[in-house]
């Protein structure tokens, strides 16, 4: 059993656009399908715009935002689920300008393993 919560430093990297990814359980600590992470996009904030080959599974957790994907936007709050399919592309947007957008995002192991700290 392995046991982690958001507040350790060490394993948090902070995009160039200043969303915080904190990998919680990867395959560092031997996960041996997925890695689970916690992001946060600050207020008013977004992530790129882009695909990758790999899916994603997200769990909103904190504030609203949307998701723009193929068939438009998808408004997000606390609750909803959300499946994005490999290459399919998507981009993650708070839109709050005084509160953060959290979710939580599974992904297969490995799949983005450029962004893990070291950052």
């Amino acid at each position: 059993m392995y046991v982690t919560d958001v507040n350790d430093k060490k394993a948090v990297c902070v995009t160039k656009s200043g969303n915080r990814i904190h990998w919680l359980l990867t395959s560092e600590i031997g996960t041996p399908n997925f890695e689970l992470r916690y992001i946060e996009i600050p207020p008013g904030g977004r992530s790129s715009d882009g695909s990758h080959p790999h899916e994603h599974e997200v769990f909103v957790v904190k504030g609203q935002g949307i998701i723009r994907g193929p068939s438009g936007e998808t408004r997000l709050t606390p609750g909803t689920a959300v499946f994005v399919p490999g290459n399919e592309v998507h981009q993650w947007v708070n839109t709050r300008t005084n509160a953060p957008f959290g979710f939580i995002c599974v992904v297969p192991k490995g799949a983005e393993a450029e962004s893990k700290p070291p950052c």
